[in-house]
């Protein structure tokens, strides 16, 4: 596709958006699991060690931990980008359908926090499990002090380069919860909306990525190139802390959920931040933006 060509992915957004198509779900039946164990670190090691009361409860907050995670990224880093783009405050110079678009990006994100939220205290009701998430996660942590890390001037630029990279990734979690019939009916169904919207948003992206890079002097675009394999790592990899948090709250003490997070660090799938990343990076090496070498010795690092 030519730069000045746009083929926009939201034709029929009025009749399949989620926020125009879909009601909030209702609770539907409860079941034994509503996160599946497979995407803990270390389910194996736990599972024989918690006993399945304390387990249910660690998959639980799981759940919830990953909806806030959802409901942190959407408002605080791809909201303000999407709007910026659609109100032509970018420094982009957009064809009107990308300005558009990006507007319709904006009210689905505004909506994905909104049904989260709600799913949230839905299963808090359902299950009796308080919905205490962390006080922060590693991808804020991460982006704060890469953002910190380049010149103010350039942080506009870095704000829609985390923003790109964030709606490109095709995480295990996404791919993997809606297909779970372990899970409950209803906790799948919000997932599967909120993930038919995604692949309208990866479309944009996808198809911005080319007048955002161009746009960037060289300088620029090494600075922010060499940044783009820890920005993947902020999001898909291993949150030590929030695994620490899940294990505390599911019913170990402050000092055995940090011993077992610490005894954990081995058991994290490495080959998993490649297998979610690959689409974004495709995109990143066809324009030259890192190199697939560069990318691979981050993240198996």
């Amino acid at each position: 596709m030519k730069i000045n060509e746009y083929r926009s992915a939201f034709a029929c957004w009025d009749s399949q958006a989620s926020v125009r198509s879909k009601p909030l779900r209702e609770a539907t039946e409860a079941t034994e699991f509503y996160y599946p164990p497979e995407l803990v670190t270390g389910h194996g090691e736990l599972q024989s060690a918690l006993g399945a009361d304390r387990l249910r409860r660690l998959l639980i907050l799981h759940l919830y931990a990953y909806l806030d995670f959802t409901v942190q990224l959407e408002s605080h880093i791809v909201l303000p980008v999407t709007t910026r783009l659609g109100t032509g405050r970018a420094g982009l110079d957009l064809p009107v359908a990308m300005r558009r678009d990006a507007m319709a990006i904006t009210t689905d994100e505004a909506w994905h926090g909104q049904f989260t939220f709600d799913l949230i205290e839905r299963i808090a009701a359902q299950t009796g499990v308080p919905p205490r998430v962390p006080p922060a996660y590693e991808f804020q942590r991460a982006r704060g002090l890469m953002r910190e890390s380049v010149e103010p001037a350039l942080r506009p630029a870095f704000d829609l380069l985390i923003t790109y990279v964030s709606e490109t990734l095709i995480s295990t979690k996404l791919l993997m919860l809606p297909r779970d019939e372990r899970l409950p009916a209803y906790v799948r169904g919000v997932i599967t909306d909120h993930g038919q919207d995604e692949r309208r948003h990866h479309a944009y992206f996808r198809a911005l990525l080319p007048h955002f890079w161009r746009s960037l002097g060289r300088r620029d675009a090494a600075v922010l190139g060499a940044l783009i394999p820890e920005m993947i790592v902020a999001f898909l990899g291993r949150d030590e802390a929030l695994e620490q948090h899940c294990l505390a709250e599911a019913g170990l003490t402050p000092d055995q959920a940090a011993n077992t997070a610490m005894e954990l660090r081995e058991a994290f799938p490495a080959e998993r931040l490649l297998h979610d990343s690959r689409a974004c990076v495709r995109y990143l090496v066809e324009l030259g933006a890192v190199s697939q070498d560069m990318i691979e010795e981050r993240l198996v690092a």
